[in-house]
Order: C-alpha cells, then structure tokens, then sequence
C-alpha cells in the first residue's frame, strides 16, 4: 500500500500578493517559491478572509470565518483576552492529521492560544520562537530589539524615523527564518525514515515589520528604482475617515514617498530572503528523495499596506494590498503544472483541502471547500464572489464587511460611510462610488450578495429582525410588518 503524501505548509507573515515573480513582480525576486508554482497550482484570486494576524490563522485552522470560529482579535492583552477562548471548541485540521496517524510538527510564530499544547492542537513537535530567544540568550544576546530595531513605531515627534527597517544587528545565523528553517529541516530529518507520512508547518516571523534583515539582502533593492504605488496620493474623498486616522496612529502621515522607498527595498529585501530560505527546505527535501512524495503549501496571514494610500502595517480598510494574498500548492502527483486558477479561494478552504491531500474522510463542517476539485476542472466556477471581514484591532472594536467580485468591491462600514470600487477601471481602489446616485443599482446588488452571504454563514450582523431596518442600513428586512 502505497504511503500517505507528505504535507509541508509554509506559511509568511504579512507578505503582499505582488511580492511573487510569478504573480507578476517585476523587481522583487522570489525563484524558489516561483519553482513552486511552475510545478503546482497558482491561486491568482486568494483573498484572506481577516486581516489580521490571530483571527486569520483561526481562519487558516479550523476552515471557519473568524465570526463563527469566535478569535476575533489577536491572542493576549487585547480586550483582555475575551476573545480567545471562543476558538478552543473548534476543531482544527491539525488534529484531524494527527487522529489519522500523521506525524505532526510546528515551528515559528504560532499567534493563538494554547501555545505549544500537543494534546489539544494534534502537534507532536513544537519549535516555538519562546526557544529561539532563549538560544539568542546562550548567544550572550539578551534583549532581541537591542540588535534587531525597535518592535515599536517611534512618534513623529520623537527619537528615529519609523518604523525600523534595513539591516539587522543579527547576523544570517542568528535570525528568525534562519533558525525556522533550521528546525524545519530537523524535523523533516526527525520524520523522513518513519512508516507514517509528516504534516510539517513552518510559520515564518516575516516579512512582516520590524523589515529587519540580514546582508545582503538589505542593498539587495535600489529604493529610488520603486515607482510610486498608484494610490500614494490617495486623496481620501468620501471615504471613513477612520484610514486616515490609522494613518495618525502609526505616526506614519510625515513620511514622504521617498521614506516609503527605503522600507519597501527592505521588505523586499525581506521577502527575498525568506524565499532563499524556502530554497533550502526544498533542497534537502530533493536531497532526501521527498520532493516527489511532498505537497508543498505556500501562502500568507494577509498582506501589507505599506505606503499604499500612505498607510502602514494593516486595519480598519479592506484593501487589496491587506486581502489579496499568494497561495500556491504543489501536488506531486498533479497532471496540470503551471496551472493557474482565478476562482475566488479562501483561507476557509484550506481544511477541507489538507484533508483531501491526505486522503482523510472528514466530517467536520467549515465554511469552505476543498480546492482540490478546482485543479480537476471540477466546479471551476465555484465562487464568483469572495468576502472578508473585521472586528478591530486592538485598543478598538468596530466592524466591517466586505464582499468582492471580479468587477466590483463593496465594503459595508456600519460606522460610516459605505464603499463601492470599480476595480476594472479603478484598481487602485481611490474613487468611491457608493453615494454616487448612478450606482445605487450596482450598490443595491452587492448589499444582497453580502446579506445573503452573512445568513448563510450566520454572520449575526446580517440577522433578521423585526421593526427596524437590518444592520445599519444594510437591509430592510421584507419580514418586517411595520405599515407607513
């Protein structure tokens, strides 16, 4: 009987979609991950279904949109931690590979409760980066941000220009993805001889900010060959005013293009170098002969605004630059290499997709599907539309909803005003049409694609009630009795 496929999901933080050569990055160098998708499937249209860090990896786990998996917001001190309990009754595909005798490991930023709990979360093996900074503290490297920049964005009005980028004080051995590649390759060494096949995941630390890297990857881009983005100069018209206040948050409205330049080489930079490091997983997986018995999984969290609409880091907006993400899988065995889909597909999918690799028969309800009957031109058509959304981030709760089809992005701000975006022939997302009277049918149109989605996924802020107009303006309920 032929063995199980092994499973290698590698995971970055806060990488933008266009960072990819092969999705259409002219400077940015990515070969390794490009290699990837010339021998597997390229997802053109993935779009995380939460910005953010916590709830998106709930997302990534458990196949449910953050509003039925309850990890609204990032683990620890924000809103006191309410939210991360809600997350603990799900139950999670890691748990499924390991019930079915896969041998389970994990390594790098984790970012949801019960850290490094075997049992609860079906992961044998941790390498957690609680170890990492201990064996920078063997190194004699007692306090991580005395080498590596501040973790934090310093005012306008105070000491350095935010937020830290270039080079790291760590050298290449001493760095994150060095150090999770390192222990990826341990546990693929640890697994490669057993009977049962492995499911590794490797969460790397970047490119998400402080974009800290190690020579020479911090020259590697020329920052005045980084044309504009083509929203830089986003004026802002009709918009929530909350993004431009996100802006005022990070202390990031003095900072001219020129400083968005320097930070962008560097996260470039970044992104190189964590490709480079995916270069050796895939090397000693050749080395070893498991190349061919691997799926490889690649993709991101969400994305990085960085500089576009002059926005840093990610939050109260459901830009494409934050929500379109890479996604990329490799099955050895696929007929089609090079394929590219330009379906809708979500982190919800995965799930259901990780168990069909590992030819596991899975009862557990999500709120996607498998993504494996796309590869097989079945359902190819599966989505015409795909939906994000958001509860705040942490000093504050909102919410937001967005829904997205190939022409049109609506963005449901309960708090404000509504957007509406042609992306055909507004792609930078700066002219908003929603309280434009020409596009009240289009408008109308997208608010019953939303509606529909959220009583199908029993969104609660798409509910039905009596006596009121639904949501703040989303719905009128046709329940409601009330007569004029």
């Amino acid at each position: 009987m032929k063995k199980k496929k092994n499973i290698l999901f590698l995971l970055t933080d806060q990488q933008r979609y266009d960072t990819l050569s092969c999705n259409g990055s002219t400077q940015c160098k990515t070969p390794y991950i490009d290699e990837v998708a010339k021998e597997g499937i390229n997802f053109s249209h993935a779009y995380t279904p939460i910005a953010l860090c916590s709830p998106s990896r709930g997302s990534i786990f458990t196949g449910l949109f953050p509003h039925n998996h309850g990890q609204l917001t990032n683990v620890g001190d924000n809103f006191n931690g309410v939210f991360d309990k809600n997350i603990l009754d799900k139950k999670s595909w890691t748990q499924v590979l390991s019930d079915n005798d896969y041998l389970t490991g994990y390594v790098g930023k984790w970012h949801l409760p019960r850290e490094g709990e075997n049992k609860f979360w079906g992961l044998a093996n941790w390498h957690l980066y609680r170890s990492y900074y201990d064996e920078l503290k063997n190194m004699g490297i007692e306090h991580f941000y005395d080498y590596h920049g501040s973790h934090l964005m310093d005012s306008e009005w105070g000491v350095s220009n935010p937020p830290a980028y270039g080079k790291s004080g760590l050298d290449y051995n001493q760095m994150q993805e060095t150090w999770s590649t390192d222990k990826t390759i341990s546990l693929i060494e640890q697994y490669k001889d057993a009977e049962n096949p492995f499911m590794i995941m490797t969460s790397f630390k970047g490119p998400h900010w402080d974009y800290m890297v190690p020579e020479p990857y911090d020259t590697m881009y020329d920052p005045i060959s980084i044309e504009k983005w083509g929203n830089f100069d986003d004026p802002f018209v009709n918009k929530p005013e909350i993004q431009q206040k996100e802006i005022l948050r990070w202390n990031a409205g003095h900072l001219t293009w020129k400083d968005w330049q320097k930070m962008i080489a560097a996260y470039w930079g970044y992104c190189t170098y964590i490709d480079s490091e995916i270069g050796r997983i895939i090397k000693y997986l050749k080395k070893m002969n498991l190349y061919d018995d691997t799926v490889i999984i690649f993709s991101t969290d969400h994305g990085d605004m960085i500089g576009s609409h002059r926005i840093f880091n990610k939050g109260f907006q459901m830009y494409e630059e934050t929500h379109r993400i890479p996604l990329i899988v490799r099955d050895p065995d696929s007929l089609t290499p090079g394929k590219v889909i330009n379906s809708f597909v979500s982190h919800v999918d995965l799930f259901d997709t990780i168990c069909d690799y590992a030819n596991i028969s899975n009862d557990t309800k999500t709120d996607g599907f498998s993504l494996t009957g796309l590869n097989n031109n079945q359902n190819s058509n599966a989505r015409d539309s795909i939906f994000s959304e958001f509860h705040g981030y942490e000093p504050c709760l909102t919410s937001i909803r967005m829904v997205r089809t190939k022409q049109w992005k609506y963005v449901y701000n309960p708090f404000s005003v509504d957007e509406l975006y042609d992306m055909e022939s507004d792609p930078y997302e700066i002219h908003n049409l929603a309280p434009r009277i020409g596009h009240k049918a289009v408008l109308k149109r997208m608010k019953e694609r939303m509606i529909e989605w959220m009583r199908a996924t029993n969104d609660d802020l798409g509910r039905k009630s009596r006596g009121r107009v639904d949501s703040f303006d989303l719905v009128f309920s046709m329940d409601d009795n009330w007569q004029p």
